[in-house]
């Protein structure tokens, strides 16, 4: 049981009150997750694999950080909290940069979730071996190229490679990947795309 409170709204996002986040995703209730998408110096975007213990999508391929907003917490504040936890490292709420939101909506079996999703995403100088992984949450954290994400989500690749560091219960320890779009989190390939191009137009801005 998660008996975290957070905001909860319309399908407008308009406030409605509060619930427990058990409540929301039992009865389908609105709320906030802040997602952070975490890109590397030389332009690599971070994927977190999710840890095999979830009860949902473990072990699947997913965004590099991300949360859900706690009740009267500001998102950005959310998404340095999520940093901090899951990774280990602090950043400044100026180092964020506002994407979109993105409205996720899941129905399975008795779990209802329904998501205005703040979407970040930071540059960041930090290296792997900085990092302190919550192994409770994240099995590993991968990088891999902006562009060879596009492709598998425009369908004009099946498989890429992926290279980072996995928990094996002692140590970290590097590790390479060849994945398909099945490894990672059933996002519609709409929502990849529109992310993908987002952050290749960013990280050719800058």
């Amino acid at each position: 049981m998660d008996d975290t409170l957070v905001d909860i709204y319309d399908s407008e996002m308009n406030l409605l009150g509060v619930a427990s986040l058990d409540q929301a995703h039992h009865e389908g209730l609105w709320h906030k997750a802040a997602l952070c998408w975490v890109v590397s110096e030389d332009g690599n975007v971070w994927l977190q694999q999710r840890s095999r213990d979830k009860q949902n999508y473990p072990s699947l391929l997913d965004i590099s950080c991300a949360g859900h907003v706690h009740v009267n917490e500001p998102p950005k504040e959310a998404a340095l909290r999520i940093l901090q936890e899951k990774f280990g490292i602090k950043v400044k709420v100026s180092d964020l940069t506002k994407l979109f939101t993105h409205k996720l909506v899941v129905d399975e079996d008795d779990f209802h979730n329904r998501e205005f999703c703040p979407t970040y995403l930071l540059r960041t100088q930090n290296k792997f071996s900085d990092l302190t992984l919550d192994t409770t949450q994240v099995d590993a954290i991968f990088e891999a190229d902006t562009q060879d994400l596009l492709d598998l989500f425009l369908g004009e690749t099946e498989i890429i490679a992926v290279k980072g560091i996995q928990y094996d219960g002692k140590k970290y320890k590097k590790i390479i990947r060849k994945v398909s779009k099945k490894d990672f989190y059933p996002h519609s390939d709409k929502f990849y795309q529109k992310l993908f191009t987002t952050i290749q137009r960013f990280v050719d801005n800058q």
